[in-house]
């Protein structure tokens, strides 16, 4: 099985990246939260720049419903070294759908297809999707696929659920085993793959899956690729790694930052996703969340760390 980080806007940064690479290091591809700008922003142009990524292979993604922005923004990628960039179209953010981009663009399946027919005709390097099922009904899907299918998409990542759903309800198995029975591009499965049993369920629903995609799984617990692939990994060792990990990206904020505020809230972020799926004490969760100063977050910190 491959394994893929996923682009999370805000917290997949190239400091995140190269932080989990060298403590973890069990992502086959990463891929960058989405550029927009035709112009790359300094934030955005800091984390494709291939000096600031050790963590590869690495995939940028793009995020427009305007062909020429997706082409002019590919050729700086290509420039840069870059064989493949993602087209998003999965994001359900109603800021980005409320432009028609990201996962807003599926609403429109005649603007759609003209898109892909321009940008697969014109670029000259690979391009992947990254896709829901379409905006509130699976039904909608079958029509996209009929799309999808008559384009030379390097690999198709399917998050399987609708716009609507956010990142609520049950992702449709089903969908994305139709999917493997339409389309002959590689495919990658996200959407909630947090454990072992949700691995299994997956694997037994659809057993020619060959790539997942983790995202808040692995952001709440970083040994989850370890977990999933039955690799042994004691509590001690899990915690140790942790730690390293933890440490080298609040340093890494902290140089990357002014202040401590701005690096507060990177990493109670993190914290907010980590508590979801691992144990950790209301009170002591509560002092990393009301931390005011990185002292006070660090000693906050060390609780959980030896409890």
């Amino acid at each position: 099985m491959r394994f893929y980080l996923a682009p999370m806007e805000g917290i997949t940064t190239y400091i995140y990246r190269n932080a989990y690479h060298k403590y973890y290091g069990n992502i086959d591809t990463y891929y960058t939260p989405f550029v927009a700008n035709r112009k790359l922003k300094s934030r955005e142009l800091a984390d494709v720049l291939p000096d600031n990524n050790k963590a590869t292979p690495l995939v940028p993604q793009i995020l427009t419903n305007k062909a020429d922005v997706f082409l002019e923004i590919t050729s700086q990628l290509q420039d840069m070294g870059y064989g493949e960039v993602n087209l998003n179209l999965g994001c359900p953010s109603g800021t980005v759908v409320a432009k028609r981009r990201g996962a807003g663009f599926l609403e429109d399946p005649v603007e759609l297809e003209k898109f892909l027919d321009i940008i697969y005709e014109k670029s000259h390097i690979s391009i992947s999707i990254k896709t829901r099922l379409g905006i509130d009904a699976l039904y909608e899907w079958e029509d996209l696929l009929n799309i999808y299918k008559r384009f030379p998409i390097k690999e198709m990542i399917i998050h399987a659920r609708t716009l609507s759903q956010g990142y609520s309800g049950t992702p449709s198995l089903e969908a994305f085993k139709m999917a493997q029975d339409t389309l002959t591009c590689p495919l990658c499965y996200n959407g909630d793959i947090t454990d072992i049993a949700s691995y299994k369920k997956l694997i037994a629903t659809c057993p020619d899956t060959t790539a997942v995609m983790l995202g808040r799984g692995v952001i709440a617990n970083p040994s989850l690729p370890q977990i999933l692939t039955a690799d042994n990994i004691t509590a001690e060792e899990s915690q140790d790694s942790f730690r390293s990990f933890h440490d080298e990206l609040l340093e890494g904020y902290r140089d990357y930052m002014s202040g401590d505020q701005p690096v507060l809230f990177k990493m109670k972020e993190l914290w907010t996703f980590r508590s979801q799926y691992v144990d950790i004490d209301k009170k002591t969760l509560k002092k990393i969340r009301k931390a005011q100063s990185i002292s006070a977050y660090q000693s906050a910190v060390e609780e959980v760390l030896t409890s």
